[in-house]
């Protein structure tokens, strides 16, 4: 057995509390999931070089193992077994099932020229143990672009059992080497015990194996580090549709990382076997996008509207190329009159509260889509905002000053890295002078972006063609993808309720001059309900489709008090608490997952703080007899009975709960919100 030496320890507590079947952190990434993984590993990686003036190397492979070659698979089996014997779901006997198989397709992610992740075993500490034992507890390193800590989620959900294996190595050689499994808790064998949700694989005793200077440890040698780096290697990874994955993995790579690799900070490769492999460095990611990127379609016009798939060739050519560069010192006439007939323009200014700012403009009336990448020091695209204008440019802003804007950012961005938001920095209680800084940033950006828009585009400078605050910093969202609120939501206009701030944004759809439809992301559902006190009818959000549909009044779940609304939930005295009905605005989206189920997100936009909020969603056919007849099965946050998410803690502003229901159709729901209030006989 190549892994003798090791064991897996599941620690046992008694009446523990811990996680059952779901594992809701899943639903903080959701959207194409190596796509995520790309983006979470490369930046865990630039995070952490070894030296500024050498790329960071990260190399994705997979490798094949014989299951009879490792029993520590087998240990954990019996694990996963308790699990599927105490829930009966679908998730574990399907970790069953391929654990089943001869072989182990092993993806193996790598980095180089980066230092490694400490541990000090004495102390128990060090970035090795925050990385394997700990969920959300962030990355300090300055200017690191992993604030929150919940990256290492997308490695989980990559392997079919929900595991990994961490070796790492420092500059000193010092190595550390440990797997994860998160599961759920099951039975221990003393009455009342149980095993918690998460076992460790190790020396058997939860303790990390380690190695200093090369003397001999318990470390398999099939994953022992020979340089510094770490390598995160995920066992039972699914690759019926290994050209899917590998072409995902590929634009992946040059959607999000076009900058860092053009400026010599990074380089990739990966290797799936069978003739799938892809390089990409400073010396030929001109060639890549010459002959690989998305000549077909052209630039930003996609088959479907989502933000995943968008080209980033235009945007590298603004990136890569310049004609001419704009710096402070010029008037606007002498700007104006310098751009002039030019395709490839840089603007440098150094703005007062980000510091040294760039914007890249690539001018084609013709084919441009008013479309802006945002980056900061990490050059890793974090947000696209498209205008709604006509002028015809691809851009790419980015904040280069790794003292002042690069860290605010940072701490501005959610756990995706898909946005940058003042609440973000709200929520995680950060300082109040920094959430007044942010709150000033997004007129800082859009007065920069204007001024160079201006520049280029002189006589055209409409009213309409204006940068517009509510769609500024838009996320990328992908066809099941929206903004968690544990990781943030939108930079929104200061005063705007008329609309929830943030929709997700179509860069995908022909350029328009005037006119432009409201895109819808899945089957997205849109509502701006009257005030509820003044009906018992469910709102009609069935989101605009062709074929409208009565709303069927919504079926009431409970007994009503006789008085009003409000349904009694305490026996009668001088106070009793009841429930009352309080207005929201809402989005609900839905999309097809990739076994044919059905994963809805309902966005609420709360008007106050709600400790316990109980939602009713009343389903209104569209295909479905049965459509009235739709029960919750599971929900992110909350506690489920049939078409009731109940004890949901709701902040002020945006929340997002994501739930499935049993009987998949075509819907639109109803929804109705209510929260606990005690009154007075």
């Amino acid at each position: 057995m190549r892994d003798s030496n090791i064991h897996w320890y599941f620690p046992q507590a008694k009446n523990a509390f811990g996680r059952g079947e779901n594992d809701p952190q899943k639903e903080l990434f959701p959207g194409p999931i190596y796509q995520t993984l790309i983006r979470e590993s490369i930046q865990n990686s630039l995070d952490h070089p070894s030296c500024d003036n050498i790329p960071v190397r990260v190399e994705y492979k997979i490798r094949t193992f014989s299951a009879e070659d490792f029993k520590g698979f087998k240990e954990l089996r019996i694990h996963i077994q308790a699990c599927y014997d105490s829930f009966h779901a679908d998730r574990f006997k399907r970790m069953l099932e391929v654990m089943d198989t001869p072989n182990i397709y092993m993806l193996d992610v790598s980095d180089y020229n980066t230092i490694g992740m400490d541990y000090d075993y004495e102390l128990d500490t060090g970035r090795f143990k925050k990385f394997v034992r700990y969920t959300g507890d962030p990355n300090d390193s300055a200017g690191a672009g992993g604030s929150h800590g919940y990256g290492k989620i997308t490695y989980f959900t990559i392997s079919e059992i929900n595991t990994i294996i961490v070796s790492s190595m420092t500059q000193d050689g010092v190595r550390t080497f440990e797997g994860v499994s998160r599961l759920a808790n099951h039975p221990a064998e003393e009455a009342h015990y149980s095993y918690l949700d998460t076992g460790f694989w190790d020396e058997g005793e939860g303790i990390p194996v380690q190695e200093y200077n090369g003397e001999s440890s318990k470390i398999p040698d099939d994953f022992r580090r020979k340089e510094p780096g770490t390598t995160v290697s995920i066992p039972y990874v699914n690759i019926a549709n290994k050209s899917v994955i590998f072409t995902e993995c590929c634009e992946a790579v040059l959607r999000n990382f076009f900058a860092a690799i053009n400026d010599g900070k990074l380089e990739v490769f990966i290797d799936f076997g069978d003739g799938y492999e892809f390089e990409c460095n400073k010396d030929n990611i001109d060639t890549i996008f010459e002959n690989q990127f998305f000549n077909n379609p052209p630039y930003d016009v996609a088959q479907k509207k989502v933000f995943d798939r968008f080209n980033p060739n235009p945007y590298w050519q603004a990136y890569r190329k310049n004609d001419i560069t704009i710096t402070e010192g010029l008037s606007d006439e002498e700007a104006i009159e310098a751009c002039a007939g030019k395709k490839y323009i840089c603007f440098k200014k150094t703005l007062s509260i980000l510091g040294d700012t760039s914007l890249f403009l690539n001018v084609d009336e013709q084919k441009g889509n008013d479309v802006v990448l945002f980056m900061r020091c990490p050059r890793m695209v974090v947000g696209v905002q498209r205008n709604k204008t006509s002028r015809g440019y691809s851009a790419v802003f980015l904040c280069d000053d790794k003292e002042k804007g690069n860290i605010l950012l940072r701490y501005m961005e959610d756990a995706a890295h898909r946005t940058w938001s003042r609440r973000q920095l709200e929520f995680d209680k950060r300082p109040p002078e920094m959430i007044e800084k942010a709150g000033q940033i997004e007129e800082e950006m859009i007065d920069f972006i204007r001024w160079c828009l201006n520049i280029v585009f002189p006589n055209n400078q409409t009213d309409s063609d204006d940068v517009e605050l509510e769609d500024f910093t838009v996320p990328l969202i992908s066809d099941s993808d929206t903004t968690n609120p544990l990781i943030g939501s939108l930079i929104n206009k200061q005063g705007a309720n008329d609309e929830i701030a943030g929709a997700p944004v179509d860069i995908h759809a022909g350029i328009s001059t005037q006119f432009r439809k409201p895109a819808f992301v899945g089957k997205a559902q849109v509502s701006s309900p009257k005030k509820v006190e003044n009906t018992d009818l469910p709102t009609d959000i069935s989101g605009g489709r062709k074929k409208k549909h009565p709303v069927k009044p919504a079926p009431d779940p409970k007994p009503k008090s006789t008085g009003d609304d409000n349904y009694e939930d305490t026996p009668e005295g001088d106070e009793r608490q009841v429930r009352k009905k309080f207005p929201v605005k809402y989005r609900l989206f839905s999309d097809e997952e990739e076994d044919g189920k059905m994963l809805y997100t309902l966005i609420i936009h709360s008007p106050q703080q709600v400790e316990k909020a109980y939602l009713t969603l009343t389903a209104v056919g569209e295909t479905d007899d049965k459509s009235c007849n739709v029960n919750i099965l599971s929900s992110s946050v909350g506690k489920t009975r049939e078409n009731e998410i109940s004890e949901v803690p709701l902040v002020e502003g945006k929340n997002i709960i994501t739930f499935r229901v049993d009987n998949v159709g075509e819907y639109a729901f109803s929804l109705l919100t209510e929260h606990d209030v005690i009154i007075k006989e």
